[in-house]
């Protein structure tokens, strides 16, 4: 299996999840701050790190972020930030946990 279009669809999902939030960011504060860029973009990742899944996608997001932050052209000015916290198989407590 080839790596780059996973990577690739793996970045694009976390880009899309992120779309939202940035959004809603931008749309909250005044005309002064809004102008503003940003510098660093912080990507949480909320999962089981004791999984299957969770044992694939650590390395996945991660090669995912370090493509992005290696090629200027992605993200002009920019940086990923990843924020990984551990579910324990609890969407609720990871949620409120990972909120702290």
């Amino acid at each position: 299996m080839e790596t780059g279009p996973f990577i690739r669809r793996t970045l694009m999902v976390v880009l899309f999840c992120m779309w939202v939030p940035m959004k809603v960011i931008s749309r909250t504060g005044n005309a002064s701050v809004s102008s503003s860029k940003l510098s660093v973009v912080n990507i949480r990742a909320l999962y089981t790190f004791n999984s299957v899944i969770g044992r694939s996608a650590k390395p996945a997001i991660e090669a995912a972020v370090d493509d992005v932050n290696s090629d200027s052209t992605v993200l002009a000015g920019m940086k990923l930030n990843l924020i990984l916290h551990d579910t324990n198989c609890s969407g609720f407590l990871g949620i409120v946990e990972g909120n702290l």
